[in-house]
């Protein structure tokens, strides 16, 4: 069967997304400086509401000591609640389900940007990166980051999301406790691809506990992953597939691919053609081909979306396009596409908080 852009998607939790497309979750840097919901953060989410089935808010810490960049949102604590309701609230009311990305930075976060504290990790090996700081071993009984991830996901329901995303690529803690490269350990969180698998298994097993334990069995639960990595040691495609197939196991809702175009090949073997998202269907098992795929990057036009879904995915996240046209859906849906590049003024216009403004000098006119 043919799949439409605007079909509905029935999700595994109970819920339904209205139509294929989403906005990504993007990084705006506009939170006070504790990580609380700022007025202009609402504003920014609010307008972009509406015509994507869902709003994925960009990470957000679930850890006050375990921030990857200045300026960044966070559920760490209870107090973070009535901001976020407030967030949440802002998108359901123009009609898309609100969703809120949940990450703890381990070792790419810093000293300066976690009160002076040492970073934490899996093992003790720097990422690879100018300047980064060597994290400290996380002992078997501290690995309680697991319940951490619990409470943020609690806060969001409480808060009235519909759902949270665990942001398990881009390298963060997720992502390290699963990789050859940042995970050295010799014990049961370690060593074997299984075992490395435990850390992310029971992060996501947590947070349906949560969801169940308050009465919100049709709460979202997607996850995030970055396909390969470039380290070596570092995870493969087929690395990938084991964690996805594995976690197929629970209620996820959706897996989301973290590309910057859904027409990735190999960033490994630079010379295999194949798409991911082939490689991807080609080793799905029975129970991960029923949980929709999304994917990511690369859309600007109805025959791009198009594309995309008719190559395999069920779902696409929606960044550059949603920032500099909030109504990018419904124009869309009305092949009524505006022009794409952003001008003097457009920040206000748009509501683009000014942190991000300042790095969009990719999109600006010249």
């Amino acid at each position: 069967m043919t799949k439409n852009i605007f079909d509905k998607v029935q999700l595994s939790s109970g819920q339904t997304f209205e139509n294929r497309l989403v906005m990504a979750p993007m990084t705006t840097q506009c939170s006070y400086h504790d990580g609380s919901v700022t007025d202009e953060l609402v504003q920014y989410y609010s307008l972009r509401a509406g015509g994507p089935a869902a709003v994925i808010v960009e990470s957000t810490f679930i850890d006050n000591y375990g921030r990857a960049f200045e300026g960044a949102l966070g559920a760490d604590t209870d107090d973070k609640i009535p901001g976020l309701k407030k967030l949440a609230a802002g998108i359901k009311n123009k009609g898309s389900k609100a969703i809120i990305q949940l990450y703890h930075a381990g070792r790419m976060g810093t000293p300066e940007l976690n009160k002076g504290r040492q970073p934490i990790s899996a093992s003790n090996i720097a990422a690879l990166r100018d300047n980064a700081a060597e994290p400290r071993t996380l002992e078997v009984e501290e690995i309680e980051e697991i319940q951490l991830f619990a409470d943020a996901a609690r806060r969001a329901i409480e808060a009235g999301f519909d759902g949270v995303e665990l942001h398990g690529a881009n390298t963060y803690l997720l992502q390290q406790f699963y990789s050859p490269h940042s995970n050295r350990r010799d014990d049961e969180w370690g060593g074997s691809r299984e075992n490395r698998l435990r850390f992310p298994r029971r992060v996501t097993e947590k947070v349906r506990e949560t969801a169940v334990k308050l009465n919100k069995r049709d709460f979202i639960i997607g996850y995030r992953f970055s396909p390969e990595e470039l380290e070596e040691p570092g995870i493969d495609f087929d690395d990938t597939m084991y964690l996805l197939n594995h976690l197929a196991d629970y209620t996820i809702d959706y897996f989301h691919f973290s590309t910057n175009s859904w027409q990735r090949t190999s960033i490994i073997d630079t010379e295999d053609e194949q798409l991911l998202l082939e490689k991807y269907l080609d080793n799905a098992g029975d129970k991960l081909k029923e949980i929709p795929i999304m994917g990511a990057g690369g859309i600007k036009s109805v025959e791009d979306a198009e594309e995309a879904i008719g190559s395999g995915f069920d779902l696409m996240s929606v960044g550059k396009a949603h920032l500099i046209n909030p109504d990018f859906v419904d124009h869309l849906k009305n092949n009524e596409l505006p022009k794409s590049l952003l001008a003097e003024g457009d920040d206000e216009k748009l509501t683009i908080p000014a942190p991000l403004w300042n790095i969009l000098g990719f999109l600006k006119e010249k």
